[in-house]
């Protein structure tokens, strides 16, 4: 598997492009904002994208999707949770960012679903606290998790965020933000082997192993 990243300056977040190199399929991860310049990278390197996986749908995560799902002819993917953000403006707050952004991914997925591509498959692993519906996406044969805003080097995302309305089952109350966070914290991330490699949203690379040791939020 081959790792290629870019770098949105307006807000620092990171788009990941992880393909297997021996079939060139691949998937972009957080498309946040840089349309042209994540297709000149997919191009130039040949890559075949046969998804878009969103970790959240945070404005500065999902700000070049149309773009780039006109560009590829590909599918999105997010959690089944996650779609009243993605299709609300207020609560993706893409508005406050670049301008309002609101759709329906077409790939909807639950805790523990896998997405395969080439010899690379993935799978979801759900974590609220960030927004109700955030994923991280992790390769256990390549040891490798795409973290989103639930993980970051010695830190975590923010919870302070307002969550849409309650509607069909989906969702949960603001105020259980944090502690939603720290439980999937706990239970499905810190429970990964130590020498897993994390690819957050935001900054620069860390792994599991570090994590329970240094960050502050593990004790």
């Amino acid at each position: 598997m081959k790792l290629l990243s870019h770098v949105v300056r307006s807000m620092d977040q990171n788009v990941y492009i992880y393909f297997d190199e021996n079939t060139n399929e691949g998937v972009i991860i957080d498309p946040g904002n840089d349309g042209k310049d994540i297709e000149d990278i997919v191009k130039s390197n040949g890559i075949d994208v046969k998804a878009i996986l969103l970790t959240h749908g945070h404005g500065d995560h999902i700000g070049a999707v149309p773009y780039l799902k006109e560009a590829f002819g590909c599918p999105v993917g997010a959690h089944k949770w996650e779609i009243p953000v993605l299709e609300d403006e207020r609560a993706n707050l893409s508005g406050m960012i670049f301008g309002s952004l609101a759709f329906t991914p077409d790939i909807i997925f639950e805790d523990g679903d896998e997405f395969s591509f080439g010899s690379c498959t993935l799978k979801v692993i759900h974590t609220p606290g960030h927004t109700q519906g955030g994923v991280c996406y992790y390769d256990e044969n390549m040891h490798v998790l795409f973290s989103g805003d639930t993980l970051f080097y010695a830190s975590i995302g923010r919870t302070d965020f307002p969550n849409p309305p309650m509607k069909d089952g989906i969702g949960y109350p603001s105020s259980e933000n944090y502690a939603r966070l720290m439980k999937s914290l706990k239970e499905k991330i810190f429970t990964l082997p130590e020498e897993t490699v994390v690819f957050p949203g935001h900054g620069n690379k860390t792994s599991i192993r570090f994590e329970k040791k240094f960050n502050p939020f593990a004790k």
